[in-house]
């Protein structure tokens, strides 16, 4: 054997790929796939709802144009969805439509809640689909929650601008620029849950100031729900909704307050006296719902930046109380018919009893 032959021995040739092609109707979808498909269906549906009330009642041309926007992309989306589902031959969800809207129906909010909130609604929406991108194997699924994270990022972008420009946008308190590096030397730096504490670093800061604006402005969103809502129920589980972000919010103001630093403050004139409702209970009791359930990730996003005994221990509690605030939501919706069910798994031991 040559020394050529011996260099060879083992080798393995290397043999260039084209560009790989599969047929997606051989593929059969994921249930990670399935599962964010599904409930990006029922958001982005939500989310033409309010936007078609929040584009009627908008004056302002520049906010006019962000939720004209938002609205057209939510719109797409849905299409682009349906489209999914047929391709995959799963049946479209009911989600909400236009019995759940009334445009012409008084104005409720305020334009500059309408733009606050849709630009809190897409910083959770560019969070979700980032996890649905990450989730997803099939190059339709992942083409179209790449599109979602761009689309979603752009609009963020320019109501971002737009209230900066207005002088309404939240933000958080400034601190002292350090002027050198420094390190922990010292385990007192966690704390104790009562005894003394280190003052808050800028991440625990963003983050109380995160939650409190989402609180006051669900605070807000549940003001104006209660104002409209015909149920007598809907509008219990929406007032002990509220009782729970007042407890809470003050309790997040506490950790500001100790550290001579301001609270954020919103605006408080943001619901008018409308008392005609434009969306229905179902969209009202789903959305609060919804909403509940994403302040609980919320919750763990922030505990996992938290190196305070204390706040985190307040975070905990927060999650314990909130949890069971959705777990009440879901079963009104379930006593009201609306908890439209997840796809899952078939249930294999019924179906071996059969």
């Amino acid at each position: 054997m040559n020394n050529v032959q011996e260099a060879n021995q083992g080798q393995v040739e290397q043999v260039p790929f084209g560009a790989i092609r599969h047929n997606l109707s051989d593929i059969l979808p994921t249930s990670s796939e399935v599962g964010q498909l599904w409930s990006s269906y029922l958001a982005e549906c939500m989310a033409v709802c309010f936007l078609k009330y929040y584009v009627a009642k908008s004056k302002d041309p520049d906010i006019h144009t962000v939720l004209q926007r938002a609205l057209d992309v939510s719109s797409q989306r849905v299409n682009t969805m349906e489209d999914i589902f047929n391709s995959i031959r799963h049946p479209i969800p009911e989600a909400y439509g236009e019995k759940d809207v009334d445009v012409n129906s008084k104005q409720l909010f305020s334009e500059s809640f309408t733009i606050k909130y849709t630009r809190m609604m897409l910083k959770f929406t560019l969070i979700n689909y980032s996890n649905s991108l990450s989730l997803c194997s099939r190059s339709d699924f992942r083409s179209y929650f790449s599109e979602c994270i761009n689309t979603s990022h752009e609009i963020h972008q320019k109501a971002t601008e737009i209230l900066l420009a207005k002088g309404l946008l939240l933000k958080a308190p400034s601190i002292v620029i350090p002027d050198r590096v420094d390190f922990v030397h010292d385990k007192s730096y966690f704390g104790s849950i009562l005894g003394n504490k280190r003052p808050l670093n800028a991440l625990e800061i963003s983050h109380i100031v995160s939650l409190m604006e989402i609180k006051q402005l669900l605070k807000t969103l549940n003001l104006g729900y209660a104002q409209v809502v015909k149920s007598e129920k809907v509008k219990y589980f929406i007032s002990q909704a509220k009782q729970i972000a007042d407890k809470q919010l003050k309790k997040l103001g506490s950790f500001l307050d100790d550290e001579d630093l301001p609270q954020p403050i919103i605006t408080s004139n943001l619901v008018t006296d409308a008392t005609e409702s434009p969306y229905s209970d179902k969209l009202i009791l789903c959305h609060v719902t919804i909403v509940i359930a994403t302040i609980i990730a919320e919750y763990g996003l922030s505990l996992s930046y938290t190196a305070r005994r204390d706040l985190a221990s307040t975070f905990g509690n927060f999650v314990i109380e909130v949890l069971a605030l959705a777990k009440d939501g879901g079963e009104l919706m379930i006593e009201s018919g609306w908890l439209e069910r997840v796809p899952g798994t078939a249930d294999r031991k019924e179906l071996i009893q059969h």
